[in-house]
């Protein structure tokens, strides 16, 4: 019925011939309340209000329709009635009665919008849409126009997951004027108030096909730069908007349409598309005599810091010379945001520089940058356009007054915090940045976040202004210097430019480790050496006359299996000058083992019963050498409060007894392929240096590791043999031969593997195995049946089995067959009906008939002996002429294939 009642709809809007609308497009906003409470409970609440938004022909000869109202239909089986709401109050009476006539934009166009608010009652996916009989006639891309429905659509997403949505907001009318000849663009100066990703895709204009589907794109609708004749581009640039027709080569009006999608991030981080509007516009070509296009330069891309005016230039010109060129900005900063931007001036004789200017505030911050579309137009007739794009994105200032105070092994970071934000788009947390140096950062333009070389270590509520570093427990390290970067993070994910650096160190009251040097490697007999420095006794750091002797170190030490520290050594002094000396400050450990993983120390210092504090703990370096093809892997790992910037290694080969030097590096592993002999077994150590970023401490700070031997690993095997093959079938010998692959590409075969199978499909199995590595031939005799596929492979002395020859197949050579007389008389000879002859014959499928039909023997079995005895009767069978019918199966390489016999035996008694 719906496509019955729209067919007829069609006929008669054929025969009104009233022309109307020539472009729009369909926007929505989320409105409150967002909530309610059912039950006592608090339940989402889906309030839209829909814009709808024409511009339609007035004053045309063949007559005008005009709507003061539309019919919106929400993608739901529900619709409502949408009043046109701009305007002055209409006089009309009847079903007008309080809506509005809309707005003349010139003598023969109108803008009309067109409002209502729905609630949807559930999170869902609605098409939102309508149309109208009538579009304004003489559209060149669109067949007979004035008969074809206007029609427009957005796609609205309702998700408690992406939060609530409103439609981009189009700051450019949707009706232009092109010149012949001459290059046509436009932009819609679209901006998302929620700060949402957009992108362009055109589409063709819908309506409503020959089968009476509505939003179907026009039939015979044509891009207009394939309207006669067809040349040029049409195409919209996905980021900018911008779309480009060149150029028209036909006078009169022609449809665009094109979608802007919205793309938010999910709650997986990944972008989707959460809504988008469709726009039809219209273009009206006209001769332009002698006019050039203007044309104006754009700013580049940039970034102001929330608060601050950006100002830039745009020179204007125009391609013919000196004449008065008006510039538009389209885009949030000119229609949404508060302050607006201006262009000034933007309105004189060319050549002139208009100057871009807008003061920000912290309300402007958002993650997305804006984009500002500027539009320069000639005053000639009819006008000629250029539009271009550039971006500008507010960033939150960089949080001040950020210091670093160190604190026992822990620094405290304090800042001010900001008050640069918006309840719509709050701070939410601060991120606190560090790097291990006092190198000042360099700050890149516009790259908001903590300058590069600084590593994420904790973060803090949007209320808290400190936040203690305490290396995630381990605590910080005497000797270093840290530098501290706060960010601040909004809602809606921008950050702050990154605060100005602060470096601090911690007190040097506490020894500092210098040495887990492995001096010998064993299970029970290893040995390690370990150093230690003093803490400094001056302003700022350990004040001896508050902290008073005697003083003591105790040398802590945890192996890799234990999970607690033991005490191995004490050093006691009575004044803080004695202990400066190496029996103080040194201590060798023997007897342990070295062999299991890294062994662990740290230094306590007491002054008399007070705990002063310990010293970060260090480990040895640990080394761990795989044995590969033809090399050695090293990995090794330490964890130390210094910083180990090189490596070097070092090895002894089978034959030697000492080590020799062979590689530096600066990463944790290294592969030794330097000579490395098959299975032969080669031994390392690495030799670590490293130094503290204080540059009062000792640097060049050597470590040896235990050390670790690996053996080669031959994981290679052997190429594949070439295989020949001679058979006899008659006598079932088979001969396989192969090449020596030792002499070829292999010199560790021990032995080969040799494999059948008894068809082409089947798989392998083994089934000799013939040692060393000259062993290259095999011979089978007397076979009953030969058909099969053989293959070799050759195994190294490490096991590695080679990939098997290629396949090397003989067949069988079937025979069967049978006599046409038998004498059943019993003298011995000719006495049954059996084959002549059979050879590699599976089965087969016997059947015996008389002259009258009547089956008298049958079988399966190849080898059969029939003695002239009816399966019928139970005797003899009569003289005479018998038939038969026998599949034969036969036993092939390819699997049992089947032959088929036909014949006539005679009987003789």
């Amino acid at each position: 019925m719906r496509r019955v009642l729209l067919i007829l709809f069609l006929f008669c809007v054929y025969f009104s011939k009233a022309t109307h609308n020539r472009a729009g497009e369909i926007l929505y906003t989320r409105i409150a309340p967002y909530t309610a409470t059912v039950n006592g409970n608090i339940v989402p609440v889906y309030w839209y209000r829909f814009q709808i938004n024409t511009y339609t022909e007035i004053n045309s000869p063949g007559g005008n329709a005009d709507r003061c109202k539309l019919t919106l239909h929400l993608g739901n089986g529900d619709t409502i009635v949408c009043p046109r709401v701009n305007g002055p109050i209409t006089t009309s009476g009847g079903d007008c009665s309080g809506t509005r006539d809309g707005v003349q934009l010139g003598p023969f166009t109108q803008v009309n919008t067109y409002t209502a608010q729905y609630q949807y009652l559930n999170a869902g996916i609605y098409k939102v849409y309508m149309y109208d009989p009538n579009r304004n006639a003489g559209v060149e891309n669109v067949p007979q126009s004035v008969n074809q429905p206007f029609y427009l659509e957005s796609y609205l997403l309702i998700n408690n997951f992406t939060g609530a949505n409103t439609a981009p907001e189009f700051t450019a009318p949707p009706l232009d004027d092109a010149c012949f000849g001459i290059c046509f663009y436009h932009n819609p100066g679209a901006f998302d108030v929620d700060g949402d990703s957009l992108s362009y895709a055109i589409t063709e204009s819908r309506g409503v096909d020959q089968g009476g589907n509505i939003g179907a794109p026009i039939p015979g609708y044509s891009w207009p730069n394939l309207v006669a004749p067809p040349v040029g581009t049409y195409s919209i640039h996905p980021i900018t908007g911008t779309l480009a027709w060149c150029s028209p080569q036909k006078i009169g009006e022609y449809n665009l349409a094109f979608i802007v999608y919205e793309w938010r991030k999910n709650t997986a981080g990944v972008y989707t598309i959460i809504g988008y509007v469709l726009r039809d516009m219209q273009v009206t070509v006209k001769s332009c005599p002698n006019n050039l296009p203007p044309d104006f330069n754009v700013p580049n891309d940039t970034c102001v810091v929330a608060g601050a005016t950006i100002t830039k230039t745009i020179s204007v010109t125009d391609g013919n010379g000196s004449n008065f060129v008006q510039l538009y900005g389209y885009g949030g900063p000119f229609t949404v945001t508060s302050p607006l931007a201006s262009l000034s001036p933007n309105f004189t004789l060319t050549p002139y520089t208009s100057i871009f200017q807008w003061s920000t505030n912290c309300g402007l911050i958002r993650r997305q940058p804006y984009q500002i579309t500027i539009k320069a137009e000639d005053q000639q007739t009819p006008k000629l356009v250029v539009f271009k794009t550039f971006n500008i994105r507010i960033v939150p200032p960089a949080v001040t007054n950020v210091s670093a105070t160190p604190i026992g092994s822990n620094i405290k970071v304090t800042w001010t915090p900001s008050t640069c934000f918006t309840s719509a788009n709050p701070i939410v947390r601060y991120e606190i940045y560090r790097k291990n140096d006092c190198v000042v950062p360099v700050y890149v333009p516009c790259d908001d976040g903590a300058p590069a070389g600084f590593v994420l270590t904790g973060t803090t509520t949007a209320a808290a202004s400190q936040y203690t570093d305490t290396n995630g427990g381990q605590g910080l390290v005497v000797g270093q210097d840290y530098s501290y970067v706060v960010v601040a993070v909004y809602a809606d994910g921008s950050t702050s430019f990154g605060s100005s650096s602060v470096c601090t160190k911690l007190k040097r009251d506490v020894p500092i480790l210098l040495n887990v040097d492995v001096l010998s490697t064993g299970t029970s007999t290893g040995s390690v050496y370990v150093r230690w420095a003093n803490p400094l006794a001056n302003t700022g750091n350990l004040d001896t006359l508050v902290l008073s002797g005697p003083y003591t170190y105790n040398l802590l030490y945890k192996p890799v299996s234990a999970s607690t520290y033991s005490i191995i050594h004490t050093v006691t002094q009575t004044q803080f000058y004695q202990l400066f000396n190496a029996a103080s400050t040194t201590f060798t450990h023997t007897g342990i083992n070295t062999e299991a993983g890294a062994v662990e120390y740290k230094v306590e210092f007491s002054s008399g019963t007070t705990t002063v504090g310990s010293s970060q703990r260090a480990t040895s370096v640990f080394l761990t050498a795989t044995g590969s093809e033809r090399k050695i892997k090293l990995n090794w790992t330490s964890q130390t409060p210094w910083n180990n910037y090189k490596y070097d290694v070092f090895r002894k080969d089978p034959t030697q007894t000492t080590f020799t030097y062979i590689a530096t590096t600066n990463a944790t592993a290294f592969t030794d392929s330097i000579n490395v002999a098959n299975l032969a077994t080669y031994c390392y150590y690495i030799l670590s240096e490293g130094k503290y970023s204080d540059p009062s401490i000792e640097d060049s700070l050597k470590n040896k590791s235990q050390e670790d031997c690996g053996t080669e690993q031959d994981i290679t095997p052997p190429c594949a043999p070439i295989l020949s093959i001679a058979s006899d079938c008659l006598t079932g010998n088979i001969s396989l031969s192969w090449n020596n692959v030792s002499l070829s590409c292999a010199n560790d075969v021990v032995k080969y593997y040799l494999y059948k199978k008894e068809t082409e499909e089947a798989d392998y199995v083994l089934i000799e195995t013939l040692q060393g590595a000259s062993s290259t031939a095999f011979q089978f005799d007397g076979l009953t049946d030969v058909a099969g596929c053989f293959a070799v492979a050759a195994v190294d002395f490490s096991g590695n089995v080679g990939n098997k020859s290629a396949d090397m197949c003989i067949d069988n050579c079937p025979e069967f067959d049978l006599p046409n007389i038998i004498t059943t008389n019993g003298d011995g000879a000719n006495d049954f009906f059996k084959a002549i002859r059979v050879r590699h014959i599976k089965e087969i499928d016997l059947y015996l008939y008389d002259r009258w039909g009547t089956l008298v023997y049958k079988t399966k079995n190849p080898l059969f002996k029939w003695d002239g005895t009816s399966i019928f009767s139970s005797r003899k069978v009569s003289d005479g002429t018998f038939f038969y019918i026998c599949d034969v199966y036969e036993k092939r390489v390819k699997g049992v294939k089947k032959r088929s016999l036909k014949g006539w035996l005679q009987v003789v008694n």
